[in-house]
């Protein structure tokens, strides 16, 4: 049995670099970038004058506070026309000077370049000193890639943040950056420790890809303060063509966070990477979920330890988002149900779409209870019945049947099975709405093409499958003209996490390897 590990006392007790941290943070509310937030909401967070967090920011080691996010709080306070410089001049240059100087740049002339790329009138890459620093260091500067949403995991509160974006660095860069064992050297402004537990090494799953093993890892990350977890770690690898890994709490060491969730993933699409990364945190103090956006700098500047050994990167619309409403497992079919009750009725059935929505939406929420069902039921019915006779016969039979087996019951039209409706029902019958997916370039992909695909299989060890049946396959344009796969569920019987497959052609030639993140997390 393994001891539970404990957080390092010399590194809770590290006061200065949380000083450093709120600094950093109170520069770029000061800048403007947290809105109408607060920071003073909590007392950790309460901001400091201007001088001293510039002061603080400039004086910290580049191993707390990379060089990438001092620059990325510059441009900010560019943007917000260098807040109180006549009063702070010193300071501003003072932290100029940390970022250009290690460089072989004048400080003067990064400030100049800053404040003319943040009026618009240039791109920051464009500038002398954007074409200087490498370009780990000055990706996304000016850029936004990290999307906060609030959403509901569970009972629970938590922000879903998430960035995606195309990368020229190599393959075998951003494939390094997803292994989390590599986190603290990628992302040192907010990993302070990644170190396997229970075992002297990750321990490796049969075979599904060239990498998979799993691995608990001890995760001590700083926001402010140092938050000490053990996290659940998978991590797969598909040849040089796609690399994931998931993660989710197993343990909060210090009874910080209630959830920690979310994957990373990359996949090769030739001239360039095509990058996801999802995160979704929810803190046991609901004041902290109130002010989780201020994880936006210390994400994004993680999300640049991607890029390295690249020379251009561009941020993409994102592919994928929390459900929006609950959604019935597939076993029960409602939407199938309501396909072969428009085909044994005819279009006029439609009528009632709004009234079996009601119903699902219901169903998915708590205290839903037989006597709700069968109140519903007799509603429905009885509103069918004034139109068709034959539906109301039917539907008090079927009212008998619940009140005989329960919920299972699923309400199919006379001489029907479930199998018939599922067959009878088109492939979209289901919205986007109720369904969690995610989009996947395929390259060489036609509009017209119908691609098949196989079963998702986790990458967990011992892990479920989704089957084919349960997903659906969307042919999509994507932003820059190619196409690519939207793959849709609404299996609920499965836990969360990223699911691989292969795209082939209808002939069998494999296409892709593909992947479907489920977080279980629902829009709040």
């Amino acid at each position: 049995m393994t001891d539970r590990p404990t957080p390092d006392i010399n590194h809770a007790l590290d006061q200065d670099a949380a000083e450093r941290q709120r600094a950093l943070l109170s520069l770029h509310s000061l800048s403007g970038a947290f809105g109408s937030l607060d920071l003073g909401l909590i007392p950790e967070l309460r901001p400091a004058p201007p001088g001293e967090s510039l002061r603080a920011v400039a004086e910290a080691p580049e191993a707390e506070i990379p060089v990438s996010a001092r620059l990325a709080v510059l441009y900010g306070l560019a943007q917000a026309k260098f807040p109180d410089f006549e009063a702070a001049e010193l300071e501003y240059r003072r932290l100029a000077a940390s970022v250009a100087e290690p460089h072989g740049l004048d400080a003067g002339q990064l400030l100049t370049d800053l404040k003319q790329s943040s009026s618009g009138m240039v791109a920051f890459r464009d500038t002398p000193s954007g074409r200087s620093l490498p370009h780990h260091q000055s990706a996304f500067i000016g850029e936004d890639i990290c999307t906060v949403k609030t959403v509901r995991v569970g009972g629970l509160t938590g922000t879903w943040v998430f960035s995606e974006f195309e990368t020229d660095a190599p393959f075998s860069a951003v494939r390094d950056w997803v292994d989390p064992r590599n986190w603290p050297e990628r992302g040192p402004l907010m990993f302070k420790r990644m170190d396997v537990v229970g075992a002297e090494a990750p321990i490796d799953i049969p075979p599904r890809g060239d990498a998979h093993w799993h691995g608990v890892f001890h995760e001590e990350v700083q926001l402010v303060k140092r938050l000490n977890t053990l996290l659940h770690c998978d991590y797969w690898q598909d040849r040089d063509q796609a690399a994931g890994m998931t993660y989710e709490l197993d343990l909060s060491l210090d009874g910080e966070l209630d959830v920690d969730r979310g994957f990373l993933l990359v996949n090769d699409m030739g001239p360039v990477r095509r990058v996801k990364a999802l995160k979704i945190v929810g803190f046991t103090t609901d004041i902290w979920d109130r002010v989780a956006k201020i994880v936006c700098p210390f994400w994004t500047d993680w999300v640049r330890g991607a890029v390295r050994g690249g020379t251009t990167s561009v941020p993409k619309p994102g592919t994928h988002a929390p459900a929006t409403t609950g959604t019935p497992g597939p076993t029960s079919s409602w939407a199938d149900n309501l396909e072969a009750w428009v085909e044994f009725f005819g279009d006029s059935a439609r009528t009632y779409l709004d009234l079996f929505g009601d119903v699902t939406s219901r169903m998915t929420s708590q205290g839903y209870s037989s006597s709700d069902w069968m109140d519903d039921g007799r509603r429905y019915w009885s509103q069918l019945a004034k139109d068709w006779a034959q539906a109301w016969t039917y539907g008090q039979n079927t009212l008998d049947q619940v009140a005989r087996e329960g919920l299972d019951t699923s309400f199919i039209p006379p001489g029907r099975t479930s199998q018939d409706a599922r067959a009878a029902a088109p492939p979209t019958t289901a919205t986007s709405t109720e369904l969690e997916g995610m989009t996947i370039p395929v390259p060489g992909l036609g509009q017209s093409d119908r691609p098949s695909l196989s079963d998702l299989v986790s990458i967990e060890a011992g892990g479920a499958t989704i089957s084919s049946t349960n997903v659906t396959v969307t042919v999509q344009p994507l932003d820059d003209g190619t196409y690519g796969v939207r793959l849709q569920t609404s299996d609920t019987t499965v836990p969360p996490g990223l699911y691989v497959g292969q795209l082939t052609t209808r002939e069998g030639q494999t296409l892709a390897p593909v992947q479907l993140y489920l977080s279980r997390a629902r829009g709040a």
